[in-house]
């Protein structure tokens, strides 16, 4: 029989992709034992549980996880990671695409396909991948990711989608029910070598280039570089962000003239009034919010 340390801990988020992840379950356990996987399954009962399981597991031995769900699953797997105290750099995580937006798979070209990710799985090519820290200044907490934060707009959408089930369409239907009501904070963005203290519609940090179901936030971004690409997008008013809201999905946004962007290794973002943070597609919290990296953290099966 094999041992933890030899078989992955497949974590499966019920409620991703509608839901979809708990009917393929049959399926799932199916495509793992044909490909030769060693495994334990486990279904999540609640948001931040997953975090629970992989830490529990981790701390019982188990190195390889696998995140049923979309970026939020995979997300709290590698919280989960984190918590457990042992050396990240030792574990290895697998994503099997099945959620809303599905964006840390965009950028590393994941196949949604189940039985084509869990080829993936079976094959076991492993690269590094830097994780993102976000810390909050009002409590003191601290919160891992590893796809892309946002401070501003990013959360107000994800706040508004939350109870929505649209499918890839959720986002889109955000941000609609988004310009109607949301209000540029002022925002203090500090790296090395930017200062920004103005009005801003949103500043993300990002590990990966996409986030919010396609948007092509960063299009520059290496995700073992050991660096942040910070974007930050200046106050625009309504007409202006539809008329521009291709440049969210197309790559352009860098080159638009109210968007500044730099790579570094720490920035701090203040706002006035407090407003929400998300990272992942999870909200965590409230600004004042510093984010940092670490450096090829943890390695992920990619192709």
């Amino acid at each position: 029989m094999s041992t933890a340390r030899e078989r992955w801990l497949a974590i499966l988020n019920p409620v991703a992709g509608g839901g979809r992840a708990l009917r393929d379950r049959p399926r799932l356990e199916a495509a793992l034992r044909s490909a030769g996987v060693p495994f334990v399954l486990s279904v999540s009962e609640h948001p931040g549980h997953a975090v629970a399981l992989a830490q529990m597991a981790a701390a019982e031995g188990f190195r390889r996880f696998i995140a049923v769900g979309g970026d939020g699953t995979l997300n709290e797997v590698a919280n989960g990671v984190m918590r457990a105290g042992i050396s990240p750099a030792q574990a290895t995580l697998a994503l099997l695409p099945v959620g809303r937006g599905d964006d840390w798979a965009r950028t590393h070209h994941i196949p949604r396909g189940l039985e084509e990710a869990v080829r993936l799985v079976a094959a076991g090519r492993s690269v590094a991948h830097d994780l993102g820290v976000a810390e909050f200044q009002r409590d003191g907490s601290r919160r891992y990711f590893i796809n892309v934060a946002g401070v501003g707009f990013d959360a107000y959408v994800v706040e508004q989608t939350q109870a929505m089930r649209l499918g890839p369409l959720t986002y889109v239907a955000g941000l609609l029910r988004g310009f109607a009501t949301y209000r540029a904070p002022r925002m203090a963005v500090y790296t090395d070598t930017m200062r920004l203290d103005e009005p801003l519609f949103v500043t993300f940090a990002a590990v990966g280039r996409y986030c919010g179901g396609g948007m092509h936030v960063a299009p520059a971004a290496e995700t073992d570089d050991g660096l942040l690409d910070v974007v930050a997008i200046g106050d625009i008013g309504r007409l202006e962000l539809v008329v521009n809201l291709r440049r969210l999905f197309d790559g352009s946004l860098p080159e638009y003239r109210k968007v500044r962007t730099v790579r570094c290794d720490r920035v701090l973002v203040e706002t006035s009034p407090a407003v929400g943070v998300q990272a992942d597609g999870e909200l965590l919290g409230e600004a004042p919010v510093t984010f940092s990296v670490l450096r090829r953290a943890v390695r992920v099966i990619v192709p």
